[in-house]
């Protein structure tokens, strides 16, 4: 026999899982959550609040993306994190150079998947080190970005899974794991800007 309120918490878990399209790390979540509130899905206040305390922490692998080509998108900006985990200045670089492989074709797709859907796309990988047996798990989370021009961006965050990964950077490479394309319940608010304050 099912009671009624076992129904209303398993909604809300799967509403909750939903909400967070997978992403491990509570910055992650974070992250997520501050798209969501701008598309309505939220509470703005909340998030916003939220989001602030996590911000100057995310703020050096937070990274812009604009679609060059279908699946090609190359970097704009790049927070000084992710120099430091893949040893050179990516901007102007492919996102899929990152990867190697089929798992370059794969990330580009999920890229695709992210604009076109239009929704949040989120990969996790393993990045391995150069010292025997280095490996640490990472997230990569994509926030789509459009305006009535047709700019395609993508606004996107590298995010380690474990709090202190003992790995040697740079990292030799990225190894994908796991692809989670946008949701195709959650629709995204047109016209959405990224605005840069050098306060």
């Amino acid at each position: 026999m099912r009671y009624p309120w076992e129904s209303s918490q398993k909604a809300a878990k799967t509403e909750e899982k939903d909400m967070n399209y997978g992403a491990l790390h509570p910055e992650s979540r974070a992250f997520l959550s501050s798209w969501q509130a701008l598309n309505g899905l939220s509470d703005q206040s909340e998030t916003g609040s939220a989001m602030s305390k996590d911000a100057s922490s995310m703020i050096g692998r937070i990274f812009l993306a604009q679609r060059a080509s279908e699946g090609v998108f190359t970097f704009k900006t790049v927070g000084a994190d992710l120099k430091l985990w893949t040893g050179r200045d990516l901007r102007d670089h492919d996102v899929a150079s990152l990867f190697h492989g089929a798992d370059r074709n794969l990330i580009r797709a999920l890229l695709e998947s992210a604009i076109t859907g239009p929704g949040p796309a989120l990969a996790r990988a393993a990045a391995f080190g150069a010292g025997f047996g280095q490996r640490t798990e990472v997230e990569w989370v994509f926030l789509p970005l459009t305006d009535k021009s047709g700019a395609d961006r993508v606004l996107g965050l590298f995010q380690p899974i474990n709090q202190s990964p003992s790995i040697s950077k740079p990292v030799l490479r990225f190894s994908l794991t796991a692809l989670l394309p946008p949701t195709p319940e959650m629709p995204v608010r047109q016209g959405l800007r990224l605005v840069v304050s050098r306060d």
